[in-house]
């Protein structure tokens, strides 16, 4: 498959309408392990949940949050990264931090439809700057996620394997193509993370078929109790266990979807 880098796309949503799936994990430990070969990487925390933003200290409202963008986009200002940028959160490493927990209520659901495009802008004006912008998203289904979700430019989806997850699949492939019709470009569905997997299960081969029916490259994240301690402890996985299977499984994800 071609990786990102290849097909020039850089503004990436961690997506899935489920929680618990790893997304921030995925968003994290995707974004560190850029960081850490010499990439320059924005996160954008974009669950009010802010889970993120606690991970790396940086949580509760300020200047220099994700809901005080999308104000001063929404009143037309003219925006510039700096303000609203936490810079070094890790080496290489900048976060746009989540802020309002009631952010999705702030606005009602054409404001934040009106927003797509400038959003959008934003992410790409940024690019100067950084190779990669990755977005965390919530887990939900509503105006803020679509918001999300239109204004980038590929989506990357955890996974369990479970029955659920191939219809939350299905839902997301037909939102993307919906968003990819309104905003009149692609929003390409680039890669399926298979989060806490498990080897010699026949179930889980059951699942590997099912799942290839979609067409879109599958990688696994072995099952690793040193993701969950590192997030207890702030520590992403490269600082915690580098030479794990879970790092392996993640270095592998960021050589062949987003740099080869």
């Amino acid at each position: 498959m071609p990786s990102l880098r290849e097909l020039g796309l850089g503004v990436i949503a961690i997506a899935n309408r489920k929680g618990g799936v790893g997304k921030t994990a995925s968003a994290i430990s995707i974004g560190a392990g850029l960081a850490k070969i010499g990439q320059r990487v924005l996160l954008v925390d974009g669950d009010p949940q802010a889970n993120m933003s606690l991970f790396f200290a940086e949580s509760g409202i300020g200047r220099s949050d994700f809901s005080n963008l999308l104000n001063d986009l929404a009143a037309g200002k003219k925006v510039s990264p700096e303000s609203y940028t936490r810079k070094r959160v890790r080496r290489g490493l900048d976060l746009l931090a989540a802020g309002d927990p009631k952010l999705r209520f702030r606005f009602p659901e054409e404001g934040l439809k009106a927003l797509i495009k400038p959003l959008f802008d934003f992410f790409t004006s940024v690019r100067t700057k950084y190779n990669w912008v990755i977005i965390d998203t919530s887990p939900s289904h509503g105006p803020l996620e679509r918001l999300l979700l239109s204004a980038s430019e590929a989506l990357v989806v955890p996974l369990e394997f479970q029955r659920f997850s191939v219809a939350g699949l299905e839902t997301l492939v037909s939102d993307a193509a919906e968003f990819s019709r309104e905003q009149g470009r692609n929003i390409r569905l680039h890669a399926l993370l298979f989060t806490k997997a498990e080897n010699n299960l026949s179930r889980v081969d059951a699942y590997r078929e099912v799942f290839s029916a979609f067409r879109v490259p599958v990688f696994e994240i072995c099952r690793s109790e040193y993701i969950p301690r590192g997030l207890e402890r702030s520590r992403t996985i490269w600082e915690s266990a580098p030479r794990s299977y879970a790092a392996r499984d993640y270095g592998r994800i960021i050589e062949k979807a987003f740099l080869e």
